[in-house]
């Protein structure tokens, strides 16, 4: 385990094993459906985890494991994956969590980290016009209406903060 980012609540980590059933449970994945056929040993929450891996193998970053510093509970994920030539972060988080700043508190390190540790130019993030929660996390983050894009046959907001945008709003 390597961590990657510390707040005053939370520690930003690389995955574990024991990660996989408490992101199951965040993402709402079932440990007992199988992603591919009934052959396949992989579920959804198994690829994920795998993923995220592998990205962090190959790029150095990727979406990491957020952890409670108190009690080193699982209660969410946030971290950044390729959205073609652009860098797009993301979050999910335990319901039981949101509305406590904690989700903020992440995102805000994340970005931090993106810029000042990993060199990010620009970050983007994307979010339904409809999603309240994450509009609110967007706009903490100083994060500015970049247009609007289909996705899985919705529409949805493109935001987009820049280093130098980044360092004039610092948290």
């Amino acid at each position: 385990m390597q961590i990657v980012a510390e707040t005053p609540r939370l520690i930003l980590r690389t995955w574990q094993e024991a990660d996989l059933q408490p992101y199951a449970d965040i993402t709402g994945i079932s440990l007992d459906e199988r992603q591919y056929s009934t052959h396949s040993p992989a579920t959804k929450a198994e690829t994920d985890l795998w993923r995220f891996q592998v990205e962090l193998d190959q790029r150095g970053w990727s979406r990491w494991a957020v952890v409670l510093k108190d009690s080193n509970k699982l209660i969410g994920s946030c971290g950044f994956s390729a959205y073609g030539d652009s860098v797009e972060m993301s979050w999910r988080f335990n319901q039981e969590y949101r509305g406590r700043g904690l989700v903020i508190e992440a995102a805000e390190a994340v970005t931090d980290l993106g810029f000042t540790r990993l060199g990010f130019k620009e970050i983007i993030s994307f979010a339904s016009p409809q999603n309240e929660f994450a509009l609110d996390v967007i706009e903490s983050l100083g994060m500015s209406l970049a247009g609007y894009e289909g996705w899985c046959s919705v529409t949805v907001a493109r935001f987009s903060l820049t280093s130098t945008e980044a360092l004039s709003h610092r948290y």
